[in-house]
This record gives C-alpha cells, sequence and structure tokens, in this order.
C-alpha cells in the first residue's frame, strides 16, 4: 500500500506502509553506539543514586554526652548546662 505522506518541511514524499517492528529504515532508529551510550548513561545515574542512598542512609550522627545527674537543664529542656556551656540533650 502506498500512501503520499506531507512532511514538517512541506514537501510530499510517497512511501510504503507495511507493518512491522520497525527496521533500520525508521526514522527514530539510533546506531548501536548511542544507543549503548544512553543505557550506559541511565545505568551510571542509576548506580550514583543507589550509593547516595546507602551512603546517606548509613551516615553516623554524633552522639551527644549523656547528661549528668543533677544537671541544669534549659527551660525548654533541650540544652544542660555542663559548667562551661550548653550542651544538647538528644
Amino acid at each position: 500500500m502506498l500512501a503520499t505522506i506531507l512532511l514538517a518541511c512541506g514537501e510530499p514524499t510517497t512511501s510504503a506502509l507495511i507493518g512491522g517492528t520497525g527496521g533500520s529504515g525508521s526514522p527514530l532508529a539510533l546506531g548501536p553506539i548511542v544507543t549503548y551510550a544512553i543505557a550506559a548513561a541511565i545505568l551510571s545515574a542509576g548506580i550514583i543514586v543507589l550509593v547516595a542512598i546507602v551512603a546517606l542512609s548509613r551516615r553516623n550522627d554524633p552522639v551527644p554526652a549523656p547528661v549528668p545527674a543533677g544537671a541544669t537543664l534549659s527551660p525548654d529542656g533541650y540544652y544542660w548546662w555542663d559548667g562551661a556551656g550548653w550542651r544538647p540533650v538528644r
């Protein structure tokens, strides 16, 4: 079956319309090197995201010093006085 198609540049063209999976004549067909480069970029981005998630989840927050018995607490209860400065309770 033949059909006339008007392209974006305005020139008509005639092409055969056949069903299939699209071959090398497809306008969206990329070369194998470009296809592998895109796949490698997507895979690399996924690995970078995975490493970032693992690194952030294993991050060690400093453990504040335990509050000694009888220490003076701030009015809000978030800090205690060590004699030289206020330290966080949590």
